[in-house]
């Protein structure tokens, strides 16, 4: 018998800024991506926009928190989490958002979409993200550091 697999690989940009929040000493941040598809059907060049809320915690969420902002490119990492909820009128409310378990950061750091950065850019180091809140029961390690760039002006989900 197979294993289930809960895993999203994603490169999009930033919606807004990350939204933190401090909950009981461990880091949470919370942020929107967006990404196009484009396709072609019946000779017609068509483009599809989707957008995804996401979640990090820990030393994960303090880097996104530091370095991501609106309109960065980004490459993530995680799982599927479904969260439901009662509104204040009592109706049931659910969605879904991506854990995220590992984020990079394309592009230059000064938003350009230029070569690699030698000062000013971002840390080249290796972080561990906690497994909370995770179901998982194991760590997973989170990736931040050196990169290539990516980004061309035709990957604008804008």
């Amino acid at each position: 018998m197979a294993n289930d697999l809960n895993k999203v690989l994603l490169i999009a940009r930033l919606t807004r800024d990350p939204d933190y929040k401090n909950i009981n000493g461990t880091s949470l941040v919370n942020f929107g991506v967006a990404n196009n598809r484009t396709y072609v059907a019946n000779g017609e060049k068509k483009e599809e926009t989707h957008y995804f809320d996401c979640e990090a915690w820990g030393k994960l969420a303090d880097i996104i928190r530091q370095y991501a902002t609106k309109g960065k490119q980004v490459m993530i990492e995680g799982r599927l989490k479904y969260d439901s909820w009662d509104t204040p009128d009592g109706k049931k409310a659910s969605r879904i958002k991506v854990f995220v378990e590992n984020l990079q950061l394309l592009g230059s750091p000064s938003g350009g979409s230029g070569g690699r950065e030698s000062s000013g850019g971002y840390p080249d180091q290796k972080y561990d993200s906690p497994s909370y809140p995770s179901n998982s029961g194991g760590d997973s390690g989170s990736q931040f550091g050196e990169y290539e760039s990516q980004a061309s002006s035709d990957d604008e989900p804008f």
